[in-house]
């Protein structure tokens, strides 16, 4: 059956339908901006990444543009104290992203649906406290509240994974909160009709719909983990070192060179660890 339409409409949905047209002038500006955004990101980000990795393999660099020669003695200078706070970086690092996913996960499914004006508001905002709190007097608090029995941590490396997990918490619980959409909801619903218990739910539906978040709520806490530093500092216990307190330790002797070596290994094993986190996994076709 045919429908008619209004003539007096047509123009009107013509023009929407339309692209919009901007000015030369418009362009040139849009395009001025972008470069700017594009250098100023440049400068503050990718630069100093590219003085890192010119800093780990100069021989000597004083007063010059460029090193004024090139040389690996840095990386060869690297001792076994200095992987293994590389190896424990790296330890800590998945631990707490891992706990944090794990935890974050959990605390947004609890909180969903519920009303955030009562219980669900209190836990919220206690989930979100650490964000608040500078990093060193949350390191110190845990410090105070942890140095003594029953429960002493100061001197165990679980005091800098829980300090680091407290801060690392509030992203990873956002990330997960954040794909909980509606339509997870109505998903979820309809399977508990079907009969599926709530475990299978959890596995078969609500899962595998946040493998995103999933991904980035790990990242995020393995990133964050690694650069870690004002807690850790903070708290850490006698014999533990992270790639962060080394480096630390050599800037303040003044040596800078070693310290872009050790920064650079650093740099390029945490991001390969994060390209495998956001690789996918290839499904297996049914037969």
């Amino acid at each position: 059956m045919a429908v008619d339409l209004d003539p007096t409409v047509l123009p009107v949905l013509h023009r929407r339908a339309r692209p919009v047209q901007r000015s030369l002038g418009v362009r040139l500006i849009g395009s001025v901006l972008l470069g700017l955004a594009a250098l100023a990101c440049f400068w503050l980000f990718v630069l100093p990444v590219i003085v890192v990795a010119l800093s780990s393999v100069a021989s000597h660099w004083s007063g010059t543009i460029l090193p004024d020669g090139f040389s690996t003695r840095w990386f060869e200078r690297l001792g076994s104290s200095d992987f293994d706070a590389l190896t424990t970086s790296l330890e800590i690092g998945f631990g707490v992203g891992v706990l944090g996913t794990v935890l974050g996960l959990w605390l947004a499914l609890a909180l969903e649906g519920r009303d955030r004006r009562g219980l669900g508001a209190f836990v919220d905002t206690i989930a979100m406290v650490p964000n608040g709190v500078p990093s060193v007097v949350l390191g110190l608090a845990v410090l105070i509240a942890y140095h003594k029995k029953p429960l002493d941590l100061s001197s165990s490396a679980a005091i800098v994974v829980f300090v680091q997990l407290a801060l690392v918490l509030p992203f990873c619980y956002r990330c997960a909160a954040a794909a909980l959409r509606p339509e997870l909801t109505i998903l979820r619903e309809a399977a508990a009709s079907l009969g599926a218990p709530p475990s299978m739910v959890l596995r078969r539906v609500v899962l595998p719909q946040l493998v995103p978040a999933i991904r980035a709520s790990l990242a995020l806490g393995f990133a964050l983990s690694l650069g870690e530093l004002g807690a850790t500092l903070t708290v850490y216990p006698p014999g533990f070192a992270t790639v962060p307190i080394v480096v630390v330790g050599q800037v303040e002797r003044g040596y800078y060179l070693p310290a872009s070596a050790l920064s650079l290994i650093l740099l390029l094993v945490s991001l390969a660890a994060l390209l495998l986190i956001a690789a996918r996994v290839p499904r297996r076709r049914a037969d």
